[in-house]
């Protein structure tokens, strides 16, 4: 048997242990005995979703939960599949495939970093690539973003002569992957960003404000991108004088600008969606039209929007072709882990455990009375971490486990440490395993493992530099 194949199977029958053994153990108090077999339900399954797989483990998990007190495997299997959560992110999965096939993104793309004002001014011209390339990510996946950025720098450094290996071309590889992820981020009603706020919400009582979640995240995310080239210039001195070679002329392509129907339809869609969630936050709930989409939900609102894109027809064909849109676009990974997590995570956390009153035990002595800009710098350093060891999604939710007896201690909501938490766990990129986008970044032979590192780190920095003074001032707002 292969030494990989050896791991594999080991790191399988430590996380079973856990998941099916660990209850079997005399109780540590605090904990009862149902708190010993949901604890180890949850450590085997974070365990498993993050060094073994994610599809097996999260059915897995749910029949273990099923086998407790807490629950039955059917009641188990029902809270999972049958969450609110899972039919919203299917929905969402689909219609950013939908406008990802469509071609949506690489036209804005394109109509970004065309514009003649970045004509000869070369630093001004790559910070609106890296945030253009970032803000299409909303539109369609970080994946298609990341994927289209590269191909038109591809396009940008064969014209101008930037090679592999230049530090211009490997620094714009590793900004422009990352600044798709940490913008796609900001919308956090959607994909496992949206799991992360469920479960803060479930576990806190407290909800995500997502319009206050973007704006921060948007002007954090900013501030690093324009530090992030300026460093390029000034620290690590990458060679821009190249680019007053592009040919815009080149790069806008033969009729690539135009938006068609499809287009046009599809930013609708997205615009009815990013619409009602901030209408629904922002408007009184009492107001007839406000309390109707309430009615509705959120969930039930896209799929009116999913109805309609597959209603409309252009081309005598659907504007949203489900069967051929969901085989791609469906990520059964998102899908299962979302199920398994969050039943898990809400059992961890009920009274009958035991778990909140010891892991106040334990934390106490560290964050009982810790300075609330120490708290900040503390919590973005141990989730960057966590993001970056295991599954973005399941870190979080273990990070979220672990702070949140002591988010009443301070004078800010509870909400900003959920935001905190949603917005760092994007960070996943620093190891292969990190996130599902960073295989992406590892598989670019444009950039070296140790510029992953080297950069990356600073990367990071950058991000607390830029991210305290913003969290600290919304501190005395939420």
């Amino acid at each position: 048997m292969k030494s990989k194949d050896m791991s594999y199977y080991m790191k399988s029958v430590i996380g079973l242990l856990f998941m099916f053994g660990f209850g079997l153990l005399p109780p540590i108090e605090p904990l009862t005995s149902l708190g010993m077999q949901i604890a180890g339900i949850f450590i085997g399954l974070i365990f498993l979703l993050c060094l073994v797989d994610i599809v097996w483990p999260s059915m897995l998990g749910l029949i273990a939960l099923g086998m407790t007190e807490y629950c039955s495997v059917e009641e188990a299997i029902s809270s999972g599949f049958g969450s609110e959560l899972v039919w919203m992110m299917l929905i969402i999965l689909v219609l950013a495939e939908a406008i990802n096939m469509s071609g949506l993104g690489e036209v804005i793309a394109r109509w970004l970093i065309t514009r003649r004002f970045l004509n000869k001014r070369p630093v001004l011209f790559t910070l609106v690539y890296i945030i253009g390339l970032g803000l299409c990510s909303l539109l369609v996946s970080s994946t298609a973003a990341v994927i289209m950025g590269w191909v038109i720098f591809y396009d940008i450094a064969d014209m101008v002569g930037y090679k592999k290996g230049d530090r211009y071309s490997t620094l714009m590889i590793l900004g422009t992957f990352m600044s798709c992820i940490m913008y796609e981020g900001l919308f956090a009603f959607q994909s496992w960003w949206l799991v992360l706020g469920e479960t803060f919400r479930d576990m806190t009582g407290y909800g995500i404000n997502y319009v206050t979640y973007f704006i921060l995240g948007f002007i954090i995310e900013t501030l690093i991108n324009i530090l992030f080239v300026l460093s390029m210039k000034y620290v690590f001195k990458c060679d821009f004088d190249k680019l007053n070679e592009v040919d815009i002329k080149k790069l806008e392509g033969e009729g690539e600008l135009k938006l068609n129907f499809l287009h046009k339809f599809f930013l609708l869609c997205f615009g009815m969606i990013v619409a009602y969630v901030f209408v629904t936050i922002i408007y009184p709930p009492q107001w007839p039209f406000i309390a109707l989409l309430n009615r509705i939900t959120q969930s039930g609102w896209f799929a009116i929007v999913l109805c309609l894109a597959m209603i409309v027809r252009w081309k005598e064909k659907p504007a949203l072709d489900f069967s051929k849109t969901a085989s791609t676009g469906l990520s059964w990974n998102i899908l299962m882990m979302c199920a398994a997590i969050i039943p898990v995570a809400r059992a961890l956390t009920s009274d009958a455990t035991g778990m909140k009153e010891m892991l106040n035990n334990l934390l106490s002595p560290i964050f009982s009375g810790m300075n609330p800009v120490v708290f900040i710098i503390t919590l973005i350093v141990m989730m960057m971490i966590l993001t970056n060891v295991g599954s973005n999604m399941a870190t979080g939710v273990v990070l979220m486990t672990v702070i949140i007896p002591f988010v009443g201690d301070y004078y800010f909501s509870p909400a900003l440490v959920g935001m905190i938490i949603i917005f760092v766990a994007t960070m996943g990129f620093i190891l292969p395993g990190s996130s599902g986008m960073a295989p992406y970044l590892y598989g670019n032979d444009w950039i070296q493992v140790r510029d992953i590192y080297r950069y990356g780190l600073f990367y990071c920095l950058l991000f607390l530099i830029c991210s305290v003074p913003v969290y600290l001032a919304a501190s005395f707002i939420i």
